[in-house]
């Protein structure tokens, strides 16, 4: 769909218009009028091309067949804001173009990233267009063509994400202040997520009547926190919330009395209201997150899960007393490496350049494993595990000698484990590290899982059996 198909918020000739809901409040997340609406089907139905539309008619379970073999997905961005001019919607692909002359100095950019977009789009399959509306805002929408998974998985999915978080808050009451309805949607499913049962009142006087007479909610049951958006918080708001608690902890409730946990969008909010809150979460929300923070705010022991309980202790003795060798160019990142290690008791050596990696790892040395950086100047990691391996080629055909004149003892071939460290983690990188000889990788900053399913499978005395 072209660009200009779609003028002043018309698509395909039909307006989708977003209207406010009881309380004023538009059904967008930011909770504010968009320029576009794309919860209905209809919507969705018209952003395809007719094309489209009479080739679904017309093959009918043809079309139904090739559907089980790709998917095609639709995503909208809705940005509330100044919009796009009418004059400049044209020209909005076209490689450095922007709005007017200000545009660069008041937001940034150069032009060149909606083009490359537009490419990045076709490239899959799909098509880029975007509504807007000055003063409103805009909504940009791509589509991507992607093949289907060769077998279900959604419910695997589904059962791995519930089996990562912690049941501990399972049954609790949370009470939340938002006037925004998809943004309270989005909260309340996190929440949900770690079973807590939420009731959304959509501003604090509706907040502070839910608790009742003794504190408890509609539904009669105490709720264990207070959840508040940082918009719906008002300085009237703090009196009048204040003398409700007051009046519960004269009740000789405090003890049940919830806690309040402000929502916000900026870390420089958080100043603001610590006299208030128990606790403020800066979005964008995880349920991770939300666990972690209310683990410590509510003092709730969440024990750990069976297959990490002994993640600590098997890395440890592992890599306690083993010589690990760091390769990078970057000073920042070898501290992490090194800090990372030295956690499980590693003796960790640095360098920054392949070259220097090769100086060391001339046999015979007292190296276990080494972790090589991929991207470095003069010499990669790819090009330094080649020279290392080459290396190590020539020694064990020395020592295979030696072996067969009866001059050594049991023969035991050289072979470094050498782990790639690398931020991409494509393909194409896998089998660039398999064919230079590197025994597998990890990706930058690898944390303790990637740490343990690596040294688990490679390092083991690999230097005491060598020398």
């Amino acid at each position: 769909m072209e660009a200009n198909r779609v003028p002043n918020g018309n698509l395909n000739g039909k307006d989708c218009k977003v209207e406010p809901t009881a309380n004023g409040a538009f059904n967008t997340l930011s909770g504010f009028q968009a320029a576009d609406e794309r919860n209905s089907w209809e919507c969705f139905k018209l952003l395809l091309s007719d094309k489209e539309l009479l080739s679904d008619e017309l093959e009918g379970e043809k079309s139904s067949q090739n559907d089980s073999d790709h998917v095609t997905l639709m995503i909208s961005i809705e940005d509330t804001g100044v919009g796009i001019p009418l004059h400049a919607q044209d020209r909005v692909f076209t490689p450095f173009m922007q709005a007017d002359s200000s545009t660069s100095r008041n937001y940034g950019g150069t032009g060149i990233g909606l083009s490359i977009s537009k490419c990045l789009a076709e490239l899959m399959g799909g098509q880029i267009s975007f509504i807007s509306r000055p003063s409103i805002g805009s909504t940009f929408t791509f589509s991507a063509v992607v093949k289907r998974a060769s077998k279900d998985t959604s419910c695997d999915s589904e059962r791995s994400l519930s089996e990562a978080l912690p049941t501990a808050f399972r049954g609790m009451k949370a009470i939340l202040v938002d006037g925004k309805p998809v943004r309270s949607a989005v909260t309340r499913y996190h929440l949900n997520r770690l079973g807590i049962i939420v009731q959304v009142v959509n501003n604090m006087s509706m907040g502070i009547q839910a608790f009742g007479k003794n504190g408890a909610t509609e539904s009669r049951e105490k709720p264990s926190m207070l959840f508040i958006e940082n918009d719906m918080w008002r300085p009237e708001t703090d009196i009048q919330l204040s003398n409700r608690l007051h009046t519960l902890r004269m009740n000789g409730q405090a003890h049940e009395l919830p806690k309040l946990i402000l929502l916000v969008t900026s870390e420089a909010d958080k100043d603001k209201y610590g006299s208030t809150f128990n606790t403020v979460m800066c979005k964008p929300l995880r349920a991770s997150t939300i666990a972690s923070c209310l683990q410590q705010l509510l003092k709730v022991d969440i024990p750990a899960r069976k297959e990490n309980q002994n993640r600590p202790s098997f890395l440890r003795s592992l890599l306690v007393g083993k010589n690990i060798l760091v390769v990078d160019d970057n000073k920042v990142n070898l501290r992490v490496a090194q800090a990372a290690l030295k956690k499980y008791g590693a003796k960790v050596h640095c360098v920054e350049s392949g070259k220097d990696a090769i100086s060391l790892l001339q046999p015979p040395h007292c190296f276990h494993a080494c972790f090589m950086d991929v991207q470095m100047p003069e010499m990669d990691g790819f090009e330094a595990t080649r020279q290392i391996r080459e290396m190590e080629k020539k020694a064990n055909e020395i020592k295979r000698e030696q072996s067969s004149s009866g001059e050594g003892s049991t023969f035991v071939e050289w072979h470094l484990p050498v782990l790639a460290m690398t931020a991409d983690v494509i393909q194409a990188t896998y089998e660039e590290c398999m064919k230079s000889g590197m025994d597998g990788y990890v990706s930058k900053p690898f944390d303790e899982q990637q740490l343990y399913q690596a040294v688990s499978r490679l390092v083991v005395g690999t230097a005491d059996s060598a020398s």
